[in-house]
C-alpha cells in the first residue's frame, strides 16, 4: 500500500459586495499558523492583487489547511 498526502491552504475572501470567492495554494509551509495566514490575507487585500466582477477583495472570511490522503491498494 502506498500512502500519498497533499496539503492545500484554502483562503475564502469576501469582495466589497459580500460575495465569497476562494483561492487555493498547494503545498503550503508546514509551520503556518493563524497569524501568518491573516498577515498574508491582509497583504493580498491591501495590494489589490485580485479582484472580482464585483470589485476588490474586502476581507478574509476563512483560512483552512486541508489535508488529502490517498492510499493506493496494490
Amino acid at each position: 500500500m502506498i500512502k500519498t498526502e497533499t496539503k492545500t491552504l484554502q483562503l475564502q475572501f469576501a469582495d466589497v459586495q459580500g460575495t465569497k470567492i476562494s483561492y487555493a495554494v498547494k503545498n503550503p509551509k508546514d509551520d503556518l499558523d493563524k497569524a501568518a495566514i491573516d498577515a498574508a490575507a491582509k497583504t493580498i487585500i491591501e495590494s489589490k492583487l485580485f479582484a472580482t466582477k464585483n470589485g476588490d477583495l474586502a476581507e478574509l472570511k476563512a483560512g483552512n489547511i486541508v489535508t488529502h490522503t490517498v492510499e493506493t491498494m496494490d
